[in-house]
């Protein structure tokens, strides 16, 4: 499986179904090449896939839809048997005609739900996200954040692509620490709700690119549930600072990480 360039970073990863990913952007170019990337991982996967451009490409989907045939022979396959499709995100997304997380969740739900019954691994989305641009800076990192429950179980991947020309830094960070991976992570932070419904086993990176996803994944647990960390790569002390912070919870965790709960806990 080929790995997903995050453009401007010298930095590639692997998608897995389920994955939550937030890029940014400086050029149309830099989307397409990473839109296309993320495509052709999600075809190999046997996923059901479609790529939501911004402009100039809203207004001309069918060229778009042909470039990146172009520049694909995969995609090209894909979009000849309706594995690959592309869309317009006014009419999607913004359907109501304002942003709104409980549209949107609906939306994803269904969506991964019918890619599934119709035979593929789950869905796919490359999105730019210029279509929330208008939307509270607050509420789209916060919708971005509490977002995980939708892609537990593998049905639903994403990328949310953000132009820099388009928000403001300060909106471009928040965003993608509101995702669990970033370019820069070493490890993707990824999670998995046990069978028995009260555990919560986290592995990868837990550190300030991802700072506001591994809080809403703290924010799911209830007094008397339990942590499992202990294969988690790296976590850094405002992490530990987090867990520790959580009332109830048990915590399982190794050595080196006990070790660094403790000394927070003792502060």
């Amino acid at each position: 499986m080929r790995a997903f360039w995050i453009s401007d970073e010298d930095f590639t990863m692997a998608v897995r179904p389920g994955d939550h990913l937030g890029a940014a952007f400086d050029t149309q170019e830099a989307f397409v090449v990473d839109a296309v990337a993320f495509a052709e991982q999600g075809v190999a996967a046997g996923g059901q896939v479609m790529v939501f451009p911004g402009d100039p490409y809203r207004d001309d989907l069918s060229g778009f839809l042909e470039h990146l045939r172009e520049r694909s022979p995969s995609l090209a396959a894909a979009d000849r048997s309706g594995q690959f499709r592309v869309a317009d995100s006014r009419q999607v997304q913004l359907a109501p005609g304002r942003f709104d997380p409980g549209y949107l969740r609906r939306l994803y739900t269904a969506a991964a739900g019918d890619a599934v019954e119709a035979g593929y691994q789950g869905l796919w989305v490359s999105i730019d996200m210029i279509w929330a641009r208008d939307a509270d800076p607050a509420a789209l990192t916060a919708f971005e954040a509490a977002a995980f429950p939708l892609f537990v179980g593998g049905r639903l991947t994403a990328v949310c692509h953000y132009d820099r020309r388009v928000f403001a830094p300060a909106v471009v960070a928040a965003t993608r620490s509101a995702h669990p991976a970033a370019p820069d992570s070493r490890e993707p932070l990824r999670h998995q709700r046990l069978d028995d419904g009260r555990t919560l086993r986290v592995w990868g990176d837990s550190d300030m690119d991802n700072e506001l996803a591994f809080d809403a994944l703290l924010g799911s647990l209830r007094p008397g549930d339990t942590l499992d960390i202990s294969r988690m790569s790296f976590i850094d002390a405002r992490g530990a600072a987090a867990i520790a912070r959580v009332p109830g919870l048990a915590v399982e965790a190794n050595q080196r990480q006990a070790r660094l709960l403790g000394m927070v806990r003792a502060r």
